[in-house]
């Protein structure tokens, strides 16, 4: 008997070979940028999945009958016809239409994307950063970040490398990672998604495991054309800890249609973004999965205006958590960022000196100070010690100025405005960073569990 639970387990966490393995790209409307997929038939079903911050692995009722396949997963439908050595047809989503097309072959990488856990409730999350990096597997809650290699079957020990730190085997039920002659097993969290359409906003909402109602966030960006797959660890943690999450593609990129409004924070596009959070926060109280009550945001970096903003005028956002997001003006904000560098050049002078030239401007632009000073929800940010995009000396003091009857906490750590291990404090060297900042998810999962916002 127990020979046989072995060999159960050994299956569970190898490889499955399949006699029909298919991946490629859809797109959703037609003109929207590609999003990969695979498709692993099987008899009546498939597993399916999705690019990077879309729906992970999923089984599916599906056939390949008479040169035809069918199947729909997360309210996404796919009608397709065999041609040659391919598949190639429609996708649709309520009125909206598009198209995709499958070629034979196995994507690894797409049906690894997700979280996994073990026994002893340890945790990790297999992500896609882009931007040139590897494939990265995150340690949760230490943040530990190991680039992968192309197949999946080595792990690195930093941000940019892809050996040193064992070796990995990715299942169809979870992952194995052997590393100094031990093994860990981890196996699929069954996370429940669905890909959502909130007027011009394309999204994927994820419920965690349980029946609910859970506390619900949705994800603001910071700037720059950013799509639902910034949010992939950020994503994974709040599931882990019981918050259903819905992650967006800013308005004019990826799926979301409408006009990108830019990457400076001007009133009018802190206005426009704010107001597709406060509809994210409305979708998501109306839920019958969700708890009215614990709805948020959280959010990075530029997303502190935007959120400050939004919760001012939208009753259904309880909480906000803002990482590396400013508290003071944009123009003051601007200009601490072209003295300290951005993490892209040497500031010009101490960082210490860089606070005194910036306090004794005159603020202008976007202020949220006059919107968190009417606030009475709980908010917490996340300060970085050595950020060289804002100025954390002066968002803690315009916190602190508004005195008492506010909940409102934070913590400062020694972080760059990457909310990365970056010790030269440039950019550049990202792919050198080992992990997250150290504290980073464990201060923010003990706030959220002071104020009541994870699972029950």
């Amino acid at each position: 008997m127990r020979g046989a639970l072995v060999a159960a387990a050994a299956l569970a966490f190898a490889p499955v070979a399949h006699a029909a393995d298919w991946s490629g790209t859809f797109r959703l409307p037609a003109a929207a940028e590609p999003v990969r997929i695979a498709v692993e038939l099987s008899g009546s079903h498939a597993v399916v999945a999705l690019g990077a911050g879309h729906a992970d692995r999923t089984t599916v009722p599906a056939r390949l009958r008479g040169g035809r396949l069918r199947f729909a997963l997360g309210g996404v439908a796919f009608d397709g016809a065999l041609r040659g050595a391919a598949i190639a047809g429609r996708v649709s989503q309520g009125a909206l239409r598009g198209s995709f097309r499958l070629a034979r072959g196995r994507d690894v990488r797409t049906l690894a994307l997700g979280l996994y856990r073990s026994a002893s409730g340890e945790a990790v999350a297999v992500v896609e950063p882009g931007e040139g990096f590897p494939t990265w597997l995150v340690e949760l809650p230490s943040g530990n970040i190991h680039g992968l290699n192309a197949s999946l079957t080595t792990v690195g020990t930093r941000a940019g490398n892809r050996t040193g730190d064992g070796t990995l085997l990715v299942g169809a039920a979870g992952l194995k990672w052997t590393r100094n002659g031990a093994s860990a097993r981890y196996s699929r969290v069954a996370l429940r998604q669905r890909e959502v359409r909130l007027g011009n906003i394309a999204a994927t909402l994820t419920l965690p495991p349980g029946s609910g109602p859970f506390p619900a966030v949705a994800m603001v960006h910071g700037s720059g054309p950013h799509g639902r797959e910034e949010f992939q660890v950020f994503a994974a943690y709040c599931a882990l800890l019981g918050i259903a999450v819905l992650a967006d593609d800013k308005r004019g990129i990826g799926q979301s249609a409408g006009r990108y409004p830019g990457e400076a924070a001007t009133p009018g596009t802190v206005d426009v973004l704010a107001r597709d959070a406060q509809a994210e926060a409305r979708y998501l109280a109306s839920l019958p999965q969700v708890d009215r009550t614990r709805v948020g945001l959280l959010g990075d970096s530029q997303a502190g205006w935007i959120m400050a903003l939004a919760a001012a005028r939208e009753p259904a956002v309880r909480w906000s958590v803002a990482l590396a997001g400013p508290t003071i003006d944009v123009g003051r904000t601007d200009t601490w960022g072209g003295l300290a560098g951005k993490g892209e050049s040497t500031p010009v002078a101490p960082l210490d000196q860089l606070v005194e030239r910036v306090r004794a401007e005159e603020a202008t632009g976007f202020d949220p100070r006059p919107f968190l000073a009417g606030l009475a929800i709980p908010m917490f940010w996340v300060f970085g010690d050595s950020d060289r995009n804002v100025p954390t000396p002066l968002c803690i003091e315009a916190l602190q100025q508004l005195g008492v009857g506010h909940d409102y906490s934070w913590v400062v750590l020694r972080t760059t405005h990457t909310l990365l291990e970056l010790p030269s404090g440039f950019n550049a060297d990202i792919p050198q960073s080992p992990a997250f900042a150290a504290g980073l998810y464990g201060s923010i999962e003990d706030w959220l569990h002071r104020h009541g916002l994870t699972a029950d």
